[in-house]
């Protein structure tokens, strides 16, 4: 069924979303393999092309942001990915952040494989020569034979591992695959904005605030940006447009873990009017 899935791929629709503004949105499907053919990591890319021809990333979670509206309409497929080389240039980066970590694990792991064998093979060596210096009228040719035996073995082993850890080393990339094309219309109920939009706004305000270790998520994740005091205290920041601006039923149940942490930010103008705290708004056991 997995390889009968990674034949098929979807169509270009059009669709209408909530959605600050109009997007065309690509989705891909990347894997990253090793050189036996384990499948490492395998992702999701969420790419939207805006009106004034920029492309973004999205989160996955953009599409338990809002609701679909109308009915869907097929359109006619075109065969150039618009997206493609942002694709491999965040393919390449998950494929670079896997073989680092891949890297520091197999190296423990050839380390360990190399001591291991190399105490083996010291011990039988021990232990040939003893048999050998104790070979009175070839009493121990049996266990002398042994010995070299194991030795060939223990050298044979060595290289079968030594050569699978040299190929899980070798970490690469499949072809990125287009899944998805979506047109989307917005409806105009969306109150988000895109936090690629106000990122040096937000850093610029939360360093005056004390705060630093900020990060951006990607357009519309479950939260816009994180930052934390020097004395760890953790703040989610979801921005917005519109001073009034609550999250719906489902997004606060998918904050729940970290509601009392929760800050909505209001923006206009390039500037942040407003922060309203969450915990201050809804009761948070």
């Amino acid at each position: 069924m997995k390889k009968e899935n990674e034949k098929r791929s979807w169509g270009r629709y059009l669709v209408t979303y909530d959605v600050p503004e109009p997007l065309m949105v690509e989705i891909y499907n990347i894997s990253i393999v090793d050189g036996t053919g384990k499948e490492l990591e395998n992702h999701f890319i969420h790419l939207a092309k805006r009106e004034n021809g920029e492309i973004i990333a999205l989160d996955p979670y953009w599409l338990f942001t809002g609701h679909f509206y109308e009915n869907v309409i097929e359109l006619s497929d075109h065969a150039s990915n618009e997206c493609m080389g942002h694709v491999l240039k965040h393919s390449s980066l998950i494929r670079d952040q896997v073989q680092a970590k891949r890297q520091k694990q197999l190296d423990k792991l050839l380390a360990f494989l190399e001591k291991s064998f190399n105490e083996q093979y010291r011990n039988t060596l021990e232990k040939l020569e003893k048999y050998q210096q104790e070979n009175v009228e070839n009493r121990n040719s049996a266990l002398i034979n042994q010995m070299n035996a194991h030795l060939i073995d223990l050298d044979m082993k060595k290289e079968e591992r030594l050569n699978i850890i040299r190929r899980q080393k070798n970490i690469s990339m499949k072809p990125p695959k287009k899944i998805l094309s979506l047109q989307l219309a917005s409806t105009g109920r969306s109150k988000r904005v895109m936090s690629i939009d106000y990122k040096d706004v937000v850093e610029k305000y939360e360093k005056a605030n004390g705060r630093m270790n900020i990060k951006m998520f990607d357009c519309l994740a479950l939260v816009d940006f994180y930052s934390e005091r020097f004395n760890g205290e953790e703040r989610y920041i979801i921005l917005t447009n519109d001073p009034n601006y609550m999250p719906s039923e489902e997004h606060l149940e998918d904050l729940a873990d970290i509601l009392n942490k929760v800050y909505i930010y209001v923006v206009q103008d390039g500037e942040i009017i407003e922060e309203r705290a969450m915990e201050k708004e809804i009761f948070v056991f």
